[in-house]
């Protein structure tokens, strides 16, 4: 038996653990998540398992993202991309 018929199951666990890696990066993620998570992914070997914690996260990211530009956005600081191309920068100066 050749080692190729295995490689797209275990290529496809790579591929789900290296975008779980990415996620886990997000400031949503807190440190201590990220690695009880790595020693869960290290571990796991159901493809179906870590698709759907993948989805779990990208989704839980989602929603911090929304949350803190609606926090940004109320605090009035929805401005960040006219900021950085020099706009709005003198409304910031005292009178």
């Amino acid at each position: 038996m050749s080692t190729s018929s295995l490689l797209p199951e275990a290529a496809e666990l790579e591929a789900l653990r290296a975008e779980l890696r990415c996620i886990l990066r997000h400031p949503a993620i807190t440190p201590a998540r990220r690695h009880s998570a790595e020693q869960y992914l290290s571990r796991c070997t159901a493809a179906e398992q870590l698709r759907q914690w993948l989805a779990l996260a990208v989704a839980e990211c989602a929603s911090w993202e929304e949350q803190t530009l609606a926090t940004e956005a109320a605090q009035g600081w929805g401005g960040h991309r006219s900021q950085h191309q020099g706009e709005g920068i003198t409304k910031a100066r005292p009178a």
